[in-house]
């Protein structure tokens, strides 16, 4: 539900495709669809190394005279349709609120050299179609390890930062240019230019690291964004702390935790901060109209205000009978209270004509109320169930929700898969949005939404 301070129609345009792309149900599309591989990850790739002149198969491991190419391309094609309150208006499958046909390919190619057993250059770029998009190419890592007496470990350039433990949320993510997509909660997020610093404790399975985050081509030296980390391992926990600071943003301190209990994979995170970034919308009303129709808090207001975010989850996996569980809850201190958030869509809503009037367009409004109620909730939880050779050989099913326990709405997406052959698989997946009439939600899907997708999966593999 946060927005800036001033919410124009492209504002609010602007923050529901971003917002959604990364957190939420796609609006934009009509019925988003995600892959199981993408989800649960495909088969581990494993390099065999036979033992070399140079010496033996661990340094061969750790250096070649060879570059390593190799990188994944990634086709579908997913008619999908969609009805956006079918339980009160009435399901006709001939004839859906919203239908459309979305073909997809994409790619990421990379380089791995390591001259050496101390040295490593590494880069990846990722590239989508349509390829005259420019946005739709770029440079995602691209960086060099080095090490100083083979005790102190550098990594310096545009890299991955995984502070957090968190599968579909992770509040200790801050320094990585991407906030998990809870769709594709698997996928590698893209990173900033920094440096980092590991120092492995000697005799232990501790770990120190430090970072120098540099967000911007063109910044001032007191700008540097710093954070440093410790891991510690006891038996068969590991732990970790640390903190992060930049300037004029919000102090923050972190732990994890991961474990486990039985054959049950526990993990949890815990962030503490001082100060915020996000505004609050205070007040919603047409008459407003020099500001957009919302007012909001000044974030200066909160400077001495400490907020907590934290998350728990677990997972389980039995790779003979096929079944993997991933569970996660997340509390989100930044939320709005039940009584604010009532507040303000309320508000929104009976003011609804004026602003739709002085709007001028009936989907500005929605794309208002969307940008509105986006992430909104101070409570979260999101769950996966997968079962692969589900009745037959080569077919999978997989369950996914997410809701907010704020407002008790949530997004429901069952999905079964069949593999044809290597480079061919069939997913047909249907949506539920269910709710009350101002759930997250349900006014994210426009409704008590029903859909269907039909992704048919082209020619995708690792290289």
């Amino acid at each position: 539900m946060t927005t800036s301070g001033r919410l124009s129609p492209a504002a609010a345009l602007t923050v529901l495709v971003l917002g959604l792309a990364l957190a939420t149900p796609a609006v934009a599309q009509d019925s988003p669809s995600f892959n199981e591989d993408d989800l649960f990850g495909s088969g581990d790739v494993v390099e065999v190394v036979a033992e070399s002149e140079r010496g033996s198969a661990m340094e061969s491991l750790l250096s070649s005279d060879v570059a390593r190419l190799g990188g994944s391309i990634s086709g579908s094609v997913t008619p999908s349709w969609k009805w956006f309150d079918p339980w009160a208006d009435g399901l006709d499958p001939t004839s859906p609120d919203s239908y459309g046909l979305e073909p997809a390919l994409s790619a990421l190619v990379y380089f791995d050299g390591r001259p050496s057993q101390s040295t490593r250059f590494y880069g990846s770029v990722k590239t989508a179609w349509p390829f005259d998009d420019a946005d739709n190419t770029r440079v995602f890592e691209l960086f060099s390890d080095f090490s100083w007496n083979d005790s102190l470990y550098f990594r310096f350039g545009k890299q991955t930062i995984n502070w957090g433990v968190g599968y579909f949320f992770s509040p200790a993510n801050v320094m990585n240019l991407q906030t998990i997509d809870v769709l594709d909660p698997g996928a590698q997020l893209e990173g900033p230019v920094a440096l980092r610093v590991n120092y492995p404790v000697p005799g232990t399975q501790h770990n120190l690291w430090a970072y120098a985050v540099f967000d911007s081509a063109d910044m001032k030296p007191e700008e540097t964004a710093l954070a440093a980390k410790a891991e510690f391992v006891y038996g068969g926990w590991e732990l970790g702390v640390g903190g992060y600071y930049k300037k004029d943003d919000p102090i923050r301190g972190m732990l994890t935790a991961v474990g486990s209990v039985g054959q049950i994979s526990v993990f949890g995170e815990a962030t503490l901060q001082l100060g915020t970034s996000r505004t609050w919308v205070t007040e919603v009303s047409s008459a407003l109209v020099s500001t957009n129709f919302v007012t909001t808090t000044d974030t200066a207001d909160y400077d001495d205000t400490v907020f907590f975010k934290g998350t728990t989850g677990l997972s389980y996996s039995n790779s003979e009978s096929g079944i993997t569980v991933m569970g996660q809850y997340l509390f989100d201190g930044e939320g709005y209270s039940n009584a604010d958030r009532d507040d303000r869509i309320t508000e929104a809503r009976d003011d609804e004509a004026a602003i739709k009037s002085l709007l001028g367009d009936d989907a500005l409004y929605s794309l208002f109320l969307k940008g509105l109620i986006l992430n909104s909730g101070r409570h979260y939880a999101a769950a996966s169930f997968s079962k692969s050779d589900f009745l037959v050989d080569d077919l999978s099913f997989t369950m996914f929700a997410v809701g907010n326990l704020s407002d008790f709405s949530a997004y429901l997406k069952p999905s079964l898969s069949y593999a044809f052959f290597d480079g061919m698989s069939i997913s047909l997946s249907t949506l539920f949005a269910v709710g009350f009439d101002s759930g997250e939600y349900v006014v994210l899907n426009d409704g008590r939404a029903f859909g269907v997708s039909i992704a048919l999966t082209l020619g995708s593999g690792a290289f």
